[in-house]
């Protein structure tokens, strides 16, 4: 441990000297970094008023200033009153100089975070005018769920500025995807009652359609089964057996169309109103088809026409 320290104040030693003859040579720029790390491994009331002379050499006026009192507090502690009395005499020379910068927190938020350039500010400075050194300053604000906020000032030497931090507004990515900062897209919408309905209508319109055919069919047939009855009570006016062919073929063909024709009513009607009823209100699903293979209502009307005849097929589940 011991060999440590040596070691640490022989290095503080000879960065200190080599700041010296930096800021002899007037590049305090170079000066100042070895004058901090100096300090830093060996704390000295010296050192740090050389370090407070480099800052104020190259315009940081606050961190001069924090410097000299820092060297005076600690030039009392080792016994070198006149040391403390130089830093206190330079600190209080710099005071009329300093740039000062007020916070304003219009909002606080659960896990708000105030920087001023690399320096998290906390909730007591808030308010007060804290010195800084002048040039460009960088001020930003964030919080969880919130974008983050930021702006940057240029100070000059003795220039008083307040910085208003307005409230965070809500940060929508954020907010849906977590801290991965990745947006979440929402699921996608439930289409499949859109997709049925659409296929039962459509199933609706066939069924509409051969439905209305059929009672088109029936019509026809009617009127055809109607005129044969005429024809043949023509032929076989009397009551019983009738000796006519031509009666009794009027007579046989009535009645088939007569039959068709109360087929093709109930069946047409049938088929309308469910074609009405899916077209109104749509199917569960769109594997059901209009084809009579499917899992819904389905009917297929073949009609037929012949010279002499007249026939029509059905088929279809209910």
């Amino acid at each position: 441990m011991a060999w440590a320290d040596a070691t640490s104040g022989a290095a503080a030693q000879a960065l200190f000297e080599e700041g010296k003859k930096l800021a002899s040579a007037g590049n305090y720029a170079a000066a100042c970094p070895k004058f901090a790390e100096s300090q830093k491994l060996d704390p000295g009331a010296g050192t740090l008023l050389h370090l407070g002379n480099c800052y104020e050499k190259t315009g940081r006026t606050a961190s001069a200033w924090a410097t000299y009192i820092d060297a005076a507090s600690a030039a009392k502690a080792q016994g070198r009153n006149d040391w403390a009395e130089n830093a206190k005499t330079r600190a209080g020379a710099l005071e009329p100089r300093l740039s000062r910068v007020t916070i304003v927190v219009k909002e606080r938020v659960p896990g708000l975070e105030v920087r001023r350039d690399d320096v998290v500010l906390s909730e007591g400075a808030f308010g007060v005018a804290l010195p800084v050194d002048p040039g460009e300053r960088i001020f930003e604000a964030t919080a969880p769920g919130k974008k983050k906020w930021h702006a940057s000032f240029t100070l000059k030497e003795g220039q008083k500025l307040e910085v208003a931090v307005p409230p965070l507004a809500v940060d929508a990515t954020a907010t849906a995807g977590g801290s991965t900062g990745s947006p979440v897209r929402p699921p996608p919408a439930d289409t499949t009652g859109t997709e049925h309905g659409g296929g039962a209508r459509t199933a609706g319109f066939v069924l509409a359609g051969v439905g209305a055919a059929g009672l088109v069919v029936g019509g026809v047939t009617g009127l055809l089964a109607m005129n044969k009855n005429s024809r043949s009570k023509e032929l076989c006016p009397t009551e019983g057996a009738c000796s006519n062919p031509d009666g009794i073929d009027a007579n046989d063909s009535a009645k088939s169309f007569g039959t068709i024709s109360t087929i093709s009513f109930i069946a047409g009607g049938a088929l309308a109103a469910t074609g009405v009823v899916l077209i109104l209100v749509g199917g569960p699903s769109t594997d059901r088809r209009a084809s009579g293979k499917a899992h819904g209502p389905g009917l297929a009307l073949s009609p037929s026409f012949g010279a002499g005849n007249f026939g029509a097929s059905f088929s279809g589940a209910f």
